[in-house]
């Protein structure tokens, strides 16, 4: 199949708007990419913007596509089946395509508010049957006692957010390979079941963490530690928890059970700023997304 010199002014786009922004990319280095000269690309395109849009299209379908796949082959799973299937499809889908994942962040972040504005009405329209579809899923979950009762828009947003935050660290963190999908999953399954939480659960994550308890303040209650020891997911080093700290609800109360020690999570910190360019006061994105859509 021949690729047209038009077809491989947007490859060579993607790859500069996703490295560099909209900004930073520059139509000589697309056109060096490709091998003519920069007057050229006016030939196919009428400037950077036209150009870009042209990229963020072909990304929007292939958005589109995916989000309709993921429905129709989850058809006829069941309700758990279903959302996780969605989530690791989806994680996966934008693991093993770097750019186009990091395309989606320039375009939904750091694209010109010009354009931005327009981009995030055409996201929302793409995105409609598919969050439809989820809060169908989840409201169906809540009506047969699988899911506890919450608003579903909600409980969506927390889905998307550790979705997009697990594929987030598995872009920058080469330890939290595919097969991680599957465990942050399980956290946030057991997060969300009806009258979960308790019992064979504390049982079952207390197994995979050593406690100690701390020998100068005893718990009051029977159930309750004082300190856990648990492992670092990166480094795999040990550290405590104290009770002072919040990690050690996240664990008491089977909110999580996988942590990473002080000196990992500043470098995950780090880097994620250094790719995003947002600072930790940054408004969360989706937060933002759902409250246009109000």
């Amino acid at each position: 199949m021949i690729i047209t010199t038009k077809e491989k002014l947007k490859k060579a786009a993607l790859a500069a708007f996703a490295q560099k922004g909209y900004e930073g990319a520059t139509m000589q280095e697309i056109a060096e990419a490709v091998g003519i000269n920069k007057a050229s690309i006016y030939n196919h395109y009428k400037g950077k913007e036209d150009l870009f849009l042209a990229v963020y299209q072909d990304v929007a379908r292939k958005y589109e596509k995916l989000l309709k796949r993921m429905i129709r082959d989850s058809e006829n799973m069941e309700i758990r089946d279903k959302l996780l299937h969605m989530f690791k499809e989806y994680i996966l889908f934008y693991y093993k395509d770097l750019h186009i994942s990091l395309f989606w962040t320039q375009c939904l972040v750091f694209a010109p508010p010009e354009l931005r504005e327009n981009l995030y009405v055409d996201i929302v329209k793409r995105e409609e049957p598919f969050e439809k579809k989820m809060l169908e899923i989840l409201g169906e979950g809540m009506q047969q006692g699988i899911i506890r009762r919450d608003i579903p828009t909600k409980m969506l947003l927390s889905y998307r957010a550790m979705r997009d935050g697990l594929l987030l660290w598995m872009r920058i963190v080469p330890e939290l390979s595919g097969e991680w999908i599957e465990v942050f999953w399980k956290d946030f399954w057991l997060g969300i079941q009806e009258g979960k939480g308790g019992g064979e659960q504390q049982d079952e994550t207390r197994n995979e963490l050593k406690l100690k308890g701390s020998p100068d303040s005893q718990p009051a209650d029977k159930g309750a530690l004082s300190l856990y020891t648990a492992t670092c997911l990166i480094c795999h080093r040990e550290f405590g928890i104290p009770f002072t700290d919040y990690r050690y609800k996240d664990i008491k109360y089977n909110r999580c059970a996988y942590h990473v020690c002080d000196d990992c999570g500043k470098k995950i910190q780090e880097e994620c700023q250094k790719i995003t360019g947002l600072s930790p006061e940054s408004i969360d994105f989706w937060e933002r997304l759902e409250n246009r859509r109000k």
